[in-house]
């Protein structure tokens, strides 16, 4: 079988490949929603196909279209894709760039192909073009990223880079080989371009679809933690992450403290102003707790407008001067509405594991007690919970006096 027979059926394989790729990453695209990036590889990819289906027909139509086209639509397609991987980051996406580097390409080999009738120069040309967008994909995907998208991420910049450095190969090899002209298209190093092509492009269309799976895994694992209105943990991923800080402080003898926090008179915020306004507050109210917490904090919404804040290594005097900022802050910046500022408070309850233990269910139960002690006695304040040993009979009594008064908001 002629080396002639070869590369033209590898060049035909290529085209199949990538059209299979490009139709891959088109169903993808479709079912994919808002995720960007897809659109924009099954482009790239299609512009890529075109280019390919141009250059394996050389021998059928004009070289403008065979070989100034075919690889300015393989610049193109290239820099279309490094234009999806910034989308998929949420990056911005100069498309001039790509545009600019395919109109370089097809002016270059336009010169050396009807004015200096020169291959190697054409090799060179358009692998070192082709290089240099493979590698900025490569930049852009070699990064740290959060575990599973930085395996996804590193598989697919490996790739671009292991394309990059064998077009840039190819270009040095063009131009100091000095083979006859005839032997440079039919040399092997054409089979071997080929045949890495053909395997990139299929482990970049698999790279592309693991980081969109892997994003979506990861979103969905976010959902199951969170809470949808305030972002927050929500009490299930709360009980079990806090379950684990207070096993490890146990462990190592370190105090962690709970903090439980109710917003005041926020069903009258709802009936005077609306539901989604109430949600809106609940917001406000979050992002103001934020600014008061270290990074190892812990933040979850309870149950309506109550959250739960765990706070490591720090005793009850300590948290009980976290909670008071939180408190000041809270009614120092109200929310603004378009009509008029909503006023907010709130009263919180502080229980420490020095008093109470590292069981969650206890803390929980204690700065509860505590919570609505604050309640009982006027609201907007911090109380801290009492020892385990008073008297329980007052204690409930003034828990049902306090619920009392919070169901009827007075």
């Amino acid at each position: 079988m002629s080396g002639d027979l070869d590369l033209r059926t590898l060049g035909v394989a290529l085209s199949l490949v990538t059209l299979s790729t490009t139709l891959l990453l088109c169903v993808a695209a479709w079912h994919a929603g808002r995720e960007k990036g897809l659109r924009h590889w099954a482009l790239g990819n299609f512009a890529l196909m075109l280019g390919l289906l141009l250059n394996v027909s050389q021998q059928f139509i004009h070289p403008g279209l065979s070989v100034v086209l075919a690889n300015g639509l393989m610049a193109l397609g290239i820099g279309v894709t490094w234009l999806g991987i910034r989308a998929f980051k949420g990056q911005s996406q100069p498309q001039t760039g790509p545009i600019a580097a395919a109109l370089m390409m097809m002016l270059l080999l336009w010169v050396f192909r009807f004015h200096v009738d020169f291959l190697p120069a054409r090799f060179a040309v358009s692998s070192l073009i082709l290089a240099a967008l493979s590698m900025l994909c490569a930049k852009e995907l070699l990064i740290k990223a959060e575990q599973p998208l930085r395996t996804a991420y590193w598989f697919t910049g490996f790739i671009a880079l292991f394309c990059a450095i064998g077009l840039t190969i190819r270009a040095v090899a063009s131009t100091t080989l000095f083979l006859p002209l005839e032997a440079i298209s039919d040399s092997p190093m054409q089979s071997v371009t080929l045949l890495g092509a053909m395997v990139a492009q299929i482990g970049l269309a698999s790279g592309f679809i693991l980081m969109t799976h892997y994003r979506t895994t990861m979103a969905l694992h976010t959902l199951s933690q969170r809470d949808a209105l305030t972002n927050t943990l929500n009490r299930r991923s709360l009980l079990e992450q806090a379950s684990q800080v207070l096993k490890l402080a146990s462990e190592q003898a370190t105090p962690v403290t709970l903090i439980m926090l109710d917003a005041d008179h926020f069903k009258r915020i709802n009936d005077e102003f609306g539901h989604q306004t109430g949600d809106a507050v609940l917001c406000h109210m979050v992002s103001r707790i934020r600014h008061h917490l270290r990074t190892n904090d812990l933040l979850g919404r309870f149950g309506g407008e109550e959250f739960v804040l765990i706070l490591p290594g720090l005793d009850t005097e300590s948290a009980r001067q976290v909670a008071e900022r939180i408190r000041l802050a809270l009614c120092k910046q109200p929310w603004e509405d378009a009509k008029a500022p909503v006023h907010l408070s709130a009263s919180l309850g502080v229980a420490c594991s020095n008093q109470h233990g590292y069981l969650f269910d206890t803390l929980v139960a204690a700065a509860d007690a505590a919570l609505y002690r604050a309640k009982s006695l006027g609201r907007n304040r911090v109380e801290l919970a009492q020892e385990p040993d008073k008297n329980l009979q007052d204690q409930m009594a003034l828990r049902l006096l306090s619920q009392f008064r919070h169901n009827l908001d007075v």
